[in-house]
Order: C-alpha cells, then structure tokens, then sequence
C-alpha cells in the first residue's frame, strides 16, 4: 500500500451501503440504457463489421431501438455482440455502456480506434486488436513501461477509464488487485473523503491506477465485500451529493 493511504479506512456509510447489498444483485444486474441505432450506425459508417445489440424489460435480445446492457453482459461471447473482432466488439459495447450511465462521468463519444500512425499498407486497427487480444488472453496488461510515459499501453482513441472498463470486464490481474473500473465521479468522492492524490482520472498513469485498485481492494477486505461495490458507492455518493445541493430538501434519501 502507498504510504499516504496507510490508516485511510472507508467512511462509514461505505461499509454499511456495500454490506446491505448484493454483487450478484447490485452490480451485474445494473442495466443501462443504450441508444443501439446511435452506435450502430455510427459503427457501419466507420467500416466496422460490428454491431451492437441490447435487452427489452422481458430480457430478450433486441437490435434496435433504445434497450438495455447489464454490466454482466460486459463480457467476450456475450450475446449483444455482433462482430468479426470479439475484443473490439466488448470495447464498443463498454463504450455504449459507460457513455449512457446515468451517474458515471462519460459523454456519449464515438472512438475512433484507428492508428493514424500505421502505414498504409497494414490494418490500421492492428495495434488496437493486440493490446485487447493480449489482455484478454494473458488477464495483464503488456509491459510498455519502456514505451509509453503513463505506463499504459497505447490505444488509438481509447481513455483511461473506457480502458479500465474493458479491463474489468476480460479479467485483467494487475499488480494491485483485479482490475476495476475508473470514474471522475468515483475518484472525486475518494478526494473528498480525504485520499491524497491528483483527481483528474484523464492523468492517471499506470502506477497511480495501480494505487487506486489497491486502495479499492484494501477497503474492500477490511468491510468483506467486493471492489465493485466499494467503486459504485464512489460513484453514486457523488451522484447524492450532486442531488442534494441541486434539489435540498425535496431530494430523495439515500442510503449514504
């Protein structure tokens, strides 16, 4: 553990929201909803042979129209995934996923995923193919800490947290824990609640994504629960108080 994080223990609320409520139940069951005609086509006029699909409220799969992705749906061979590329095809469903949260931080954005650098003779989606093929095979990240001064690898188009969000969704193993998803909204409540570090999740290099996964996994140890619920608290405690300040009185109480 980072030494500024030793004695940093989870507020009060955290633990008793995180032990009222079920993994299972909490997290991969949260459903979005995602606007499949808005990236769909956003996706045939790129040229990707992918196509997103989603959920109806009776859970049949639907491709078109507004529908649904539960996070459990977050994974390679999921069936709202269409696509000559199976790591490619998660990473745009993460996308749609992350960009219409409700309460996460994530502008509804097409990515562009090509390598503008590539010569004109090669796959300009060949970088991009790797990294995912690599991470989703080996559950790790490649070492281009020789490479890249962030530590990550480099992903045409691809932030921090749309990364991270893959990561948790093949698996990954990082040196502080598995991997764990990455918001601006989750990582100001850590900064509010009094943890020392730069909150601009844009920045975060791979060592400080490091420091953040392990700072989740420790909380989550101490109030024997799971990292996952301990990053939505994060999250939806800045929804609260984003709600609070905005409706006063008349918001609606919450478990925080």
């Amino acid at each position: 553990m980072h030494p500024y994080d030793e004695g940093f223990e989870p507020p009060k609320a955290c633990s008793e929201w995180c032990r009222a409520r079920s993994f299972d139940l909490q997290v991969l069951d949260e459903g979005i909803t995602v606007d499949l005609k808005w990236w769909n086509g956003h996706l045939e006029r790129a040229g990707h042979e992918i196509r997103l699909r989603g959920r109806n409220l009776d859970g049949r799969v639907v491709t078109s129209g507004d529908a649904i992705v539960q996070r459990n749906d977050l994974r390679l061979g999921s069936e709202l995934i269409d696509a000559d590329h199976d790591g490619l095809g998660l990473l745009f469903l993460c996308a749609a996923w992350r960009s219409a949260h409700p309460r996460r931080r994530g502008a509804r954005r097409f990515p562009d995923v090509r390598d503008a650098r590539a010569p004109k003779n090669r796959d300009r989606l060949a970088k991009i193919k790797g990294v995912l093929d690599y991470c989703a095979k080996t559950k790790s990240l490649p070492d281009t800490s020789r490479q890249t001064w962030s530590g990550w690898p480099d992903t045409p188009g691809i932030g921090v947290p749309l990364l991270a969000t893959y990561l948790w969704a093949v698996e990954v193993q990082t040196d502080a824990g598995p991997a764990q998803m990455l918001d601006q909204h989750g990582v100001s409540t850590l900064v509010h609640e009094g943890w020392l570090e730069d909150p601009s999740v844009a920045d975060f290099t791979l060592r400080r994504y490091h420091r953040y996964v392990d700072l989740l996994t420790t909380w989550a140890s101490l109030m024997t629960t799971r990292p996952e619920l301990v990053e939505m608290w994060l999250v939806d405690r800045w929804h609260a108080r984003v709600c609070e300040a905005r409706d006063g009185s008349h918001a609606t109480p919450r478990l925080f």
